[in-house]
């Protein structure tokens, strides 16, 4: 337990300090034109003086075989004793640019992964009501084929009862005309089943 605190605290500091170096580094790029003094920074970050001694040894280059992130940029002599500036130096830019690339990369990516969380819930809802319309259509069919069913018997007993009259209330597919009632009970004998003979017919 003791071990894993440690390590939690040391991974908090290295956050830390890698947050506090993107602050800077994105600082410096906003003033690269312009440069910035020692005390704004200072200022700016309210360093006190081991974040000061940090930010010097990581960011400030002091030789030309040594060459870190801060150059001097110029002085500015209308002050006693002489204002020096600093800004980044091409390291210092490209590292900036390709950290602002990676945060509009990374925001792209959480914005695709939203579109695609979004696509993939409109496509479930689209699904779901497609089952419930098939399964309502598959209802509907089957009320129909009952009530088809039902005008058949009907006309069957009406056939049965009146064999010569020529309207039996049934109309076939082919001609649209109502068919007879002899046509009707020839069509419907005991040999076929009802659903064959309605399926065939009409």
């Amino acid at each position: 337990m003791i071990f894993r605190g440690l390590l939690k605290k040391l991974k908090g500091k290295e956050q830390s300090k890698e947050d506090f170096y993107i602050k800077v580094l994105l600082w410096a790029h906003d003033k690269q034109e312009s440069g910035f003094t020692w005390d704004e920074i200072k200022k700016h970050f309210a360093l006190d003086n081991l974040q000061e001694s940090w930010i010097r040894k990581i960011f400030l280059t002091t030789s030309d075989t040594d060459r870190k992130l801060f150059e001097h940029l110029r002085n500015d002599e209308t002050v006693t004793p002489n204002a020096h500036y600093y800004s980044l130096n091409e390291k210092g830019i490209t590292a900036a640019i390709n950290y602002k690339g990676l945060q509009h990369a990374e925001k792209s990516s959480e914005r695709a992964l939203w579109f695609a969380s979004l696509s993939i819930f409109l496509t479930a809802i689209g699904l779901f009501f497609a089952i419930k319309q098939t399964n309502l259509t598959e209802i509907q069919s089957t009320s129909e084929r009952i009530n088809q069913a039902r005008g058949v018997q009907s006309a069957i007993e009406f056939c049965k009862q009146n064999p010569g009259a020529q309207d039996s209330g049934l109309y076939e597919i082919s001609s649209g005309k109502s068919a007879p009632c002899d046509q009707v009970i020839r069509n419907y004998s005991e040999e076929r089943s009802l659903w064959d003979n309605i399926r065939s017919r009409f």
